[in-house]
């Protein structure tokens, strides 16, 4: 192979690769413009080298390790937040669906890399507005909310009320100092809400009962 082809073949992986990083540098993303580029040229040389350097050896085990190395380079990205919070899997993913497209490149595959940017793209750019408008209120989440009360007799009953009232599937976990007399009251309920649930309304309806003094929610 002439080294003007293997130019052609790293240039056409720069390209494929900076277009996805400029989606993600757009949505200000962990890893950016510069990263991409350089997760599918360094793709693409790998391939051409094991296409090309070594002749008698089996190309298929230099393109087994990209795809591991790149794993690992993903789980990089990955950060969880309190326990629950995950950020970071789409732009892991994204980077090893690069590489994937570096590798096309690097093995003369234009068509099929070229392709697998618009596929890439269209994901990144049009399924969010799919997940936000139709499959979002579909989803169920579960919520655990937090009242916080003059003590009061009645409140366990008015709060339930009040989400019995939007339909929302809940259960009373714990209830702190609720008697009568000095101090706070503290419930915390687990509910599940659908995605078409208005929770600013659900919190103002909480906050309004007489003696709350605070009310949150989180996931």
């Amino acid at each position: 192979m002439r080294e003007t082809d293997i130019l052609l073949r790293l240039i056409m992986a720069a390209a494929c690769g900076g277009l996805i990083g400029m989606e993600r540098e757009r949505g200000d993303r962990p890893a950016g413009f510069r990263t991409y580029i350089l997760v599918s040229l360094g793709a693409a040389l790998f391939t051409v080298l094991s296409l090309t350097a070594f002749p008698e050896s089996d190309p298929a085990r230099v393109a087994a390790q990209i795809v591991v190395g790149i794993g690992f380079l993903g789980a990089g990205v990955i950060v969880i937040y309190g326990g629950t919070h995950v950020v970071g899997i789409t732009t892991a993913a994204t980077m090893w669906a690069t590489a994937a497209v570096g590798m096309a490149s690097g093995a003369g595959y234009f068509l099929t890399a070229a392709y697998c940017t618009g596929i890439i793209l269209l994901v990144l750019v049009a399924l969010p507005w799919v997940e936000t408008r139709v499959i979002s209120r579909f989803q169920r989440r579960r919520l655990y909310f937090t009242v916080r009360s003059l003590p009061r007799e009645e409140l366990v009953r008015e709060v339930q009320g009040v989400l019995d009232g939007y339909r929302i599937p809940h259960v009373l976990l714990r209830m702190e100092s609720c008697k009568g007399g000095q101090g706070e009251c503290v419930l915390l309920l687990r509910a599940t809400v659908s995605g078409k649930l208005d929770l600013l309304k659900v919190v103002e309806d909480l906050s309004a009962l007489p003696g709350v003094t605070w009310v949150g929610f989180e996931e």
